[in-house]
């Protein structure tokens, strides 16, 4: 639908450029039917409908007739004996089918360009709606993190500041995706390397504070479906924050890694340089982040490196949409990083 609403834009508005085009196609078609005549005789009428299709598509119904007409003048040129005007009996009757047929040619290929300009617009009306639905979204999740976030400094139980406050992180993992929903381009997808870009970059900024310590993410130039991309962004969301509170203790330096690779299975791996980790059995988080991986039918893993903890994530690669086609071909790696403080 994309193609043909880029073709249909690309209609001329010159009445004069379109019957020149038209004009072209007719002659090349009627060239095809001279060279097929000169190789085995064949006299194929139908060689010229092409042009009258190509004709009532790209432009309107008259310059379908248009071509109608030129077509039956270059057959009725070519039909008549060389110092006569009269058309040879024999070539009447097909000459008036052929115009029948071209005629009714002419007006079912308009009908159809009418449908597609329909179609298109349908599109571009549903794409107008799905911006506004995620605008509105955006701004209705923006207003419950700010309630929470009240709510959190009016309470004086540590614990309840600490759940609403993570309560605050998870809608903001959600109302990010939003930021980066591609309704036009890419088919309601979300680009992951922004998307996680700026959700650890806010995640850093949050739970840092003046701890020297990096968060980088390592994304490749990804489109996925909203649901899966909001699933991993809330995956990424309680890793990264179990990372920057329990992995650096005290003044401890150290950076938070974030990658996306984009090759089959598709792989997500959280890993940190801090004191290590062990599988982790209760919490909400934990649990959030399992139910999330059975949600994409995921594996998921929790694993010591050399130094810290590793968590990776995978699951099936999806049908991916991504700009060009160089970019199918090579992975886009981008490093976006928040070292202020760092080592």
């Amino acid at each position: 639908m994309e193609h043909i609403q880029r073709l249909l834009s690309r209609k001329p508005r010159s009445v004069i450029l379109r019957l020149a085009i038209t004009t072209g196609m007719v002659t090349f078609c009627f060239a095809v039917l001279l060279a097929l005549q000169r190789v085995d005789g064949l006299l194929g009428f139908y060689v010229l409908l092409p042009a009258i299709f190509a004709a009532a598509i790209l432009f309107d119904r008259g310059a379908a007739i248009y071509a109608t007409g030129l077509s039956t003048a270059l057959l009725y040129v070519l039909l008549t004996p060389s110092g006569s005007v009269l058309l040879p009996r024999q070539f009447v009757l097909a000459l008036i089918l052929f115009v029948l047929v071209a005629v009714g040619f002419a007006i079912v290929s308009d009908k159809l360009r009418r449908a597609l300009e329909h179609a298109a617009a349908a599109e571009r009306a549903k794409d107008l709606l799905l911006h506004e639905l995620g605008h509105r979204t955006k701004n209705n999740l923006a207003m419950v993190m700010s309630i929470l976030s009240m709510q959190a400094k009016l309470k004086d139980n540590i614990e309840i500041q600490r759940a609403l406050e993570k309560a605050v992180a998870r809608i903001h993992a959600i109302a990010s995706a939003h930021e980066h929903f591609q309704a036009f381009e890419h088919k309601g997808r979300i680009e992951m390397r922004a998307y996680l870009g700026q959700l650890c970059a806010h995640l850093a900024d949050a739970l840092r504070d003046v701890r020297p310590i990096a968060v980088k993410v390592d994304a490749s130039e990804l489109y996925l479906p909203s649901e899966q991309a909001v699933a991993l962004g809330l995956i990424v969301n309680e890793l990264v924050t179990n990372s920057l509170k329990h992995a650096f203790p005290g003044d401890r330096a150290g950076t938070v890694h974030v990658i996306l690779s984009s090759q089959s299975p598709l792989t997500l791996l959280v890993r940190d340089d801090g004191v290590g980790c062990s599988v982790p059995k209760t919490g909400i988080g934990t649990r959030l982040v399992q139910l999330l991986a059975q949600q994409l039918d995921a594996r998921i893993t929790w694993g010591h490196t050399e130094v810290g903890c590793e968590v990776r994530v995978e699951l099936a690669l999806p049908e991916t949409t991504r700009p060009n086609a160089r970019a199918k071909s090579m992975e886009v790696r981008q490093s976006t990083a928040n070292e202020a403080g760092a080592p």
